[in-house]
């Protein structure tokens, strides 16, 4: 499946909202299972717009997180650890 630059820029914004795949296809009005099948190929346009919206708002809500636990919220710090063993672990 090749989507359009434009429909590109929308699978993008559709991610970053956490829109289902199911949901995204309906919105873009094409077949989800391709769409599906599509996203799950590492080297496609598609894969990398779906997966830069959804990092994107993780980041912001990351970024959210840290802040508060540098105010001290006891969950929020738990939070932020995990992070950082998640990203020690990749490493």
């Amino acid at each position: 499946m090749k989507l359009s630059d434009e429909s590109l820029v929308l699978l993008e914004e559709y991610a970053s909202n956490f829109l289902t795949i199911t949901e995204i296809a309906i919105l873009l009005d094409v077949d989800s299972d391709l769409l599906r099948e599509s996203i799950s190929k590492r080297e496609t346009k598609e894969f990398r717009s779906y997966n830069k919206g959804k990092l994107k708002r993780i980041l912001e809500l990351r970024s959210q997180e840290i802040e508060l636990a540098k105010l001290g919220s006891t969950v929020a710090i738990e939070l932020v650890s995990k992070y950082i063993d998640n990203q020690k672990s990749d490493e």
